[in-house]
């Protein structure tokens, strides 16, 4: 086995054990005829592709399904692996998979070749592992230590604008308790959202709550309609962050920032179980597109889009900005 160490002198297993071992770790595996060009997979491995079992198939059916963004590095450890001077005969390569529907699956492969006499390459055998939920639980983990950075830059802007609109609502003698008590609700707010690792919450309920610190009149200045929704504690974090985000910037220039500005809040499920969400404000100041784009324009779309599925789209009208948002369900739940 060109210098690796057979498991089998380790440890003697039949057929029936690997095949258990291998179900167990959730390990596809398929094999490639150099001379046939062709590929055939096992049922996992057919499946993490969107392909057929047990069939031999073209090489080019299972590059076809590699993602185009991902295939010049992928062809690049392969052409190197085949290349007679190479000193190794395995890689180990992640990318991601594009199936027949369109929807992104990440693969670990590790590929091993046998060549034959003339250093050509014959036969080979690889392994996959599907990795999509840790490659989205480390995006999101980047995300959230992300968002804990851009919220520690927003604090003071928070703090003033709920500062400002309690100023505006209560006498100066109880400025000082009315401070206290928002910024507590604040703080106990976020702890809910990002401690929490079971059950699930109320998409209305995660807007109220990042509303509440800001004394907004949320039947006046903010609305709210939509069916009773309840997503899964990881949705609740993207969707908190979310609305935090449009809520901040709305307090620092958009509609919120004075007395005039309203937001409106909607959603719906529609027939193809997709939430549809729209933010739109109106009556603030006039506003423009920004310079560049931070970090909140990631939360808005990057972080929606890989974590929940979602397609986000943003306008900046000059009587108001705009934001809808439109995830599957099923990444909600």
């Amino acid at each position: 086995m060109d210098g690796l160490q057979n498991p089998a002198e380790a440890l003697p297993l039949t057929a029936e054990d690997m095949t258990v071992g291998l179900t167990v770790a959730e390990v596809g595996l398929g094999t490639v005829d150099y001379r046939a060009d062709t590929v055939r997979f096992d049922t996992l491995a057919a499946r993490f592709f969107d392909l057929p079992a047990g069939t031999d198939l073209p090489r080019d059916t299972l590059h076809d399904r590699i993602h185009p963004d991902d295939w010049p590095a992928v062809a690049a450890k392969l052409d190197d692996l085949l290349a007679p001077a190479c000193d190794s005969r395995v890689v180990d390569i992640s990318h991601r998979i594009v199936t027949g529907d369109g929807s992104i699956r990440w693969v670990n492969a590790r590929k091993q070749v046998r060549f034959d006499a003339d250093a050509k390459p014959l036969h080979g055998v690889f392994a996959l592992v599907d990795i999509t939920a840790r490659i989205r639980a480390e995006e999101q983990a980047r995300f959230l230590i992300g968002e804990l950075n851009h919220r520690s830059k927003n604090l003071i802007t928070v703090v003033a604008g709920i500062a400002r609109q309690i100023s505006r609502h209560c006498d100066p003698q109880d400025m000082a308790a009315q401070l206290n008590d928002r910024l507590t609700a604040l703080a106990r707010n976020q702890d809910a959202i990002v401690n929490a690792d079971t059950g699930s919450f109320e998409l209305r309920d995660i807007f109220t709550r990042q509303l509440a610190p800001f004394c907004l009149d949320t039947g006046r200045r903010v609305t709210l309609t939509g069916p009773a929704l309840a997503l899964s504690s990881s949705a609740s974090q993207i969707v908190a962050m979310v609305a935090h985000e449009l809520i901040t910037n709305a307090m620092k220039h958009g509609a919120l920032s004075d007395e005039a500005g309203q937001v409106a809040v909607s959603w719906t499920v529609g027939a193809d179980d997709c939430l549809e969400l729209h933010w739109a404000e109106t009556g603030g100041p006039a506003i423009s597109p920004p310079m560049r784009n931070g970090f909140g324009t990631e939360v808005l779309t990057t972080l929606t889009e890989t974590s929940l599925g979602a397609e986000v789209s943003r306008r900046f009208d000059p009587d108001g900005f705009r934001l809808s948002l439109r995830a599957p369900i099923d990444r909600l739940r």
